[in-house]
């Protein structure tokens, strides 16, 4: 697994410097694009987290509270009188 996530890095890094390349390029021509890119994805991610905890909440399975019990009074023993000493 540690040659693999190795890799992942290196790409994930090598990802980034481009998507900064590209992004520094769009903002030296001043480009509307450059900036409204980044701003869009953030702004979706943000939603796509906020839909995603309220399914999270609508489709969760819960069990009712099971009903509370309260303390029956103990019935007094009723003495048999068959078998009373006599």
């Amino acid at each position: 697994m540690g040659d693999t996530s190795r890799v992942w890095g290196a790409f994930l890094c090598a990802a980034i410097i481009v998507v900064a390349i590209f992004f520094l390029w769009g903002i030296s021509f001043q480009s509307y694009w450059a900036l409204a890119i980044p701003v869009s994805i953030g702004f979706l991610g943000i939603l796509a987290l906020g839909f995603w905890i309220g399914w999270t909440i609508l489709t969760i399975k819960t069990t009712p509270p099971a009903a509370e019990s309260t303390p029956q009074p103990l019935a007094e023993k009723k003495e048999n009188p068959s078998t009373e000493s006599k």
